[in-house]
């Protein structure tokens, strides 16, 4: 059984596609169902779930997503977006953070299947001066996130969240990549 697999056929099941059973193998229902979504989006129909094909497959989520009452996504706590400067100089959250840019970022989350560790989020002025931060920077203001995913590569991240429509500046010596909306 593969668990991408599995993700892929709930996918097209959920958008009226008949992958057969929900059992993460594959077969020839499957690749039937995955040819038709590749037709109906415009795609090369080739029964494979390539990058352009997931990406389009999982980028359709995004409508799905929903908020907790606080902020929260399924895969991401309000607290993982806190300025870290550990309440030296404000209470966190100096801004909120973007929802379009949360909602990419589940998205982005969702399509790699891994969890996406966030190093910095919102960050108060004077934490962003510290860490060398542009006086413009998108983080100031809720709409930028440095992050990486255990395991994939920066270049893989910063192509499937540019396919979700975030900006990417790849850190790839550092290990990570800054997504903004």
């Amino acid at each position: 059984m593969n668990p991408f697999l599995k993700k892929v056929q709930e996918a097209l099941a959920a958008r009226g596609y008949d992958p057969g059973p929900i059992d993460g193998r594959d077969g020839p229902k499957t690749r039937k169902a995955v040819t038709a979504f590749q037709q109906d989006s415009g795609l090369d129909p080739d029964g494979q779930v390539g990058t352009l094909t997931e990406n389009r497959l999982f980028t359709e989520q995004l409508s799905r997503i929903s908020f907790d009452g606080d902020g929260s996504t399924a895969h991401f706590a309000r607290a993982e977006f806190a300025c870290d400067c550990g309440g030296s100089y404000c209470d966190g959250f100096p801004a909120e953070m973007n929802l379009e840019l949360l909602l990419k970022l589940e998205a982005l989350r969702n399509a790699l299947n891994v969890p996406v560790i966030i190093t910095s989020g919102v960050r108060c002025q004077t934490r962003n001066s510290e860490v060398g931060g542009v006086d413009n920077s998108r983080h100031l203001f809720g709409q930028a996130a440095d992050c990486y995913a255990p395991g994939i590569p920066i270049a893989t991240i910063a192509a499937i969240a540019e396919s979700l429509g975030l900006s990417a500046i790849r850190y790839e010596a550092e290990g990570f990549v800054h997504l903004a909306v």
